[in-house]
């Protein structure tokens, strides 16, 4: 047997390296994407999930691998977002079980974690699906125990581990007939192995690491926008640092090339920073350097612009926030997730208390939506995550609110709000529940959006630009037209038993041409009553629902 052992210290190092080295490759993680719709963020989702791993095995500080473990496994689920992104905490969380009491582990011990690492995962996905991350994790710990039973070290354990990982990356389109006719390999299996190689390099190199990248990301120039908005730099970033021996002159100087508006404050122990960058991955990274970070906030200026420019555009008033009018406590709590002023709006006013925002493009965390539970006045709470890709995130607040929650899985906004209108605070909570699922079963739901890329899925050979229409989660048609995709899909979605037709329109949509559509459909659907709101949510030019 090899005398190699991995050390608490070599497994922080590994993680961190693994995560650098995500961040460098996600946007081609996220280029995979099935659909080609501009909200493709696995990669993402999985180097956020990782940063919170690496922030929490920071705060441990500890020596021995089953402490880092665990840490890895407390970080990674509450910082869990997307499909993706769970997955991998059930993945550390399984590695963590295994290493339970080990102060070091020797290669046959790490490939037995990962492959306690990968039955954790199956377990935690109700369907399991081949051709998926899971696949990918299961066959790269079988490579692993595999290798290391043969007296192989770390290095070569990992090696082998990785090289059969990728033959299985480049097979998932043979296991997944939609992969195969996207073109593409599945994307959380590709984000992991970018994980995995950067975890080997680590070990390889055997130096500390600091999450920052190698090489700088150019500052990029002005964004410039509808209606004269120039923006030099997108992203408002606030976060608080904290450590010991902090020096606000050297984090200045850290940052000072990040942005502009740089603002740092604070004592020795905490440090308040405020930039405004193009790259906030880069801020907190750098931040990371000197302590641990806490009360992250990213908000996309560019949008917050659009959507007040668009909504003077339109006349509209600003938003009322009616949670904070609502009688408080409840018997029943609502969180729901939501992006764009006119559904948060939409969804306060149909009870929601808290809207945690994002859905579309970027993808909350468990710790946001635990936040978000904690804050409702109510000792029960019903999440509706809105967006397929947060449901397994909901599901995990149950392991880290002492509140009861349940999850209502509405996959998008438009089944989020049929579950709002049979939602009532004072009945029982199995009733509400009830009530609000089988709502959901009595809406169609359809979206808008553009292709970021050329591809063919479903039969439809779609190029990069056209306008796509996805009913229910599925592409079924493409055109040059906004309206032309509207129109094609309401004359599949509506039938003879059907009295409603909904809209809401996002930033990219003028109000008049809004109301002109509304009026036309009108008068194409004499039955129905049709519906027109302003969402202001960003990519999907409307989201349709038939009831």
């Amino acid at each position: 047997m090899n005398a190699e052992y991995v050390k608490g210290t070599d497994l922080a190092r590994m993680l961190k390296a693994g995560c650098i080295n995500l961040e460098r490759h996600k946007d081609r993680v996220n280029a995979l994407n099935v659909f080609p719709v501009p909200d493709g963020d696995t990669g993402t989702n999985m180097y956020l999930t990782l940063m919170a791993a690496a922030r929490e095995v920071d705060k441990e500080n500890a020596s021995s691998v089953d402490k880092v473990a665990k840490a890895m496994a407390r970080g990674s689920l509450m910082g869990a977002r997307g499909n993706s992104g769970v997955i991998l905490s059930q993945v550390f969380r399984g590695m963590a079980r295994y290493l339970e009491n080990k102060k070091q582990a020797n290669p046959v011990e790490l490939a037995q974690s990962i492959q306690a690492g990968a039955d954790t995962a199956y377990r935690a996905v109700m369907k399991p699906v081949e051709g998926t991350i899971l696949t990918v994790v299961r066959e790269v710990a079988r490579a692993a125990i595999d290798e290391s039973r043969r007296g192989a070290g770390v290095a070569q354990t990992l090696q082998a581990a990785l090289k059969h990982g990728n033959q299985v990356l480049a097979s998932t389109p043979q296991m997944l007939p939609i992969l195969n006719e996207a073109g593409v390999v599945d994307a959380g299996g590709q984000g992991f192995l970018f994980f995995l190689e950067g975890a080997l390099e680590a070990w390889a190199a055997d130096k500390d690491i600091a999450l920052e990248k190698g090489e700088q990301e150019p500052a990029g120039s002005p964004v410039q926008a509808e209606g004269d908005i120039v923006l030099d730099f997108r992203y408002c970033t606030e976060v608080l640092i904290r450590g010991e021996h902090l020096d606000t002159s050297i984090i200045t100087q850290r940052l000072k090339d990040r942005g502009d508006s740089l603002l740092v404050v604070g004592d020795r122990e905490m440090v308040k920073v405020h930039i405004h960058s193009n790259h906030p991955g880069l801020v907190l990274e750098t931040c990371l350097e000197f302590g641990s970070l806490h009360d992250i906030k990213i908000n996309n200026m560019l949008e917050e612009a659009l959507q007040r420019h668009e909504r003077l555009a339109t006349g509209l008033e600003p938003v009322v926030d009616a949670a904070a009018t609502r009688p408080e406590p409840k018997n029943i709590g609502v969180v729901a997730v939501g992006v764009g002023q006119g559904i948060i709006s939409i969804l306060e006013n149909l009870g929601v208390d808290q809207v945690v925002e994002g859905g579309q493009t970027m993808n909350p965390s468990t710790e946001d939506l635990a936040k978000a539970c904690r804050m409702v006045k109510a000792d029960q709470v019903i999440i509706l995550p809105n967006n397929s890709n947060v449901i397994m995130t909901a599901e995990q607040v149950k392991y880290l609110c002492d509140k009861r929650v349940e999850v209502v899985p509405s996959q998008d906004i438009m089944h989020g709000i049929a579950a709002l209108v049979a939602f009532d605070p004072n009945e029982e909570l199995p009733v509400v529940l009830q009530a609000m699922t089988e709502e959901m079963t009595r809406v169609k739901s359809a979206e808008v959006t553009y292709a970021v890329r050329d591809t063919v899925i479903n039969g439809l050979e779609i190029h990069k630009g056209d306008i796509i229409g996805l009913v229910n989660g599925e592409v079924v048609v493409a055109s040059d037209s906004v309206d032309e995709v509207v129109d094609k899909m309401l004359r599949d979605m509506v039938s003879e038993e059907d009295e409603l037709i909904t809209l809401i329109y996002g930033q990219e949509v003028a109000g008049e041409d809004a109301e002109k559509l509304k009026s036309r459909l009108e008068q194409e659907y004499p039955a129905c009553d049709v519906e027109m709101h302003y969402g202001g949510q960003p990519h999907y030019h409307y989201l349709l629902a038939v009831e």
